[in-house]
């Protein structure tokens, strides 16, 4: 009796352990590093793409479309000049919602990283609300099932060649799925003003630097004009003066 109820004892702890086994061999990483949870639904994962390519998320697709950095940028109140080392990033991407349902979506969704940054800090990017340019995204928005929108987000980051376009997936139970970066190779665009014309005292507002060089402009188109007067009215004083002397010049 007792040999029996050790054999079924023996045999519900391998038939427990064999279970377990499986379904340790069916949660293998796969090829990005996502695992499977119990409800099939993949994290831990880590996927990577380049401009131009689309990141297909659980969500949405995502491209980088294009991106440009620069030391000077065009703010509501005027021209800025970005600090030593930093460069002002645009970075322009399509999302389109390939989910089942609306998205309720924010700008802060989307995050820069580079290769060397040794801040923990996150890089958050600025939209329509900042710069008031319909151009760039929303805050806060609701990317409607099957809709498609291509917009900007301003950076302020250090000057670097290359950058990570960041996102993560998050589901409203705060599940973590996979996280995703796109390598940003950023066009280089040469400063409408350069920090040599801004005046050490007013070094982050450009507006002073952009009137002189207005000015200067002026006083310099000024100058030519008379010029060109003056030397209008000497000639005319020269061909008088050979009518009166009776004298031709071949």
């Amino acid at each position: 009796m007792r040999k029996n109820i050790l054999k079924k004892v023996l045999l519900v702890v391998m038939l427990i352990m064999a279970s377990y086994n499986l379904a340790a061999c069916g949660n293998k990483p796969d090829d990005n590093g996502s695992m499977k949870s119990e409800d099939g639904r993949k994290y831990g994962g880590l996927i990577e793409a380049k401009m131009g390519e689309t990141a297909h998320t659980v969500f949405f697709d995502l491209t980088v479309d294009s991106a440009k950095k620069c030391s000077t940028y065009q703010f509501q109140d005027g021209l800025y000049v970005a600090d030593e080392g930093k460069s002002y990033l645009e970075i322009t991407v399509t999302v389109t919602n390939t989910y089942d349902k609306d998205l309720p979506m924010s700008i802060s969704d989307f995050t820069l990283d580079f290769s060397d940054n040794a801040s923990k800090d996150v890089i958050a990017g600025y939209g329509n609300s900042e710069l008031g340019k319909e151009e760039f995204m929303d805050n806060i928005y609701t990317l409607k099932q099957g809709e498609s929108i291509t917009k900007t987000i301003l950076f302020i980051a250090d000057d670097r060649a290359e950058y990570l376009l960041c996102y993560k997936e998050f589901y409203e139970d705060k599940f973590e799925g996979d996280s995703y970066e796109i390598t940003v190779v950023p066009e280089v665009l040469e400063p409408a003003v350069t920090t040599e014309a801004v005046p050490e005292e007013d070094s982050n507002n450009t507006e002073v630097a952009t009137e002189e060089i207005q000015e200067t402009q002026e006083t310099q188109e000024t100058q030519e004009t008379q010029e060109v007067q003056d030397g209008d009215q000497q000639s005319g004083e020269e061909a008088v003066e050979n009518e009166d002397t009776g004298i031709e010049e071949e």
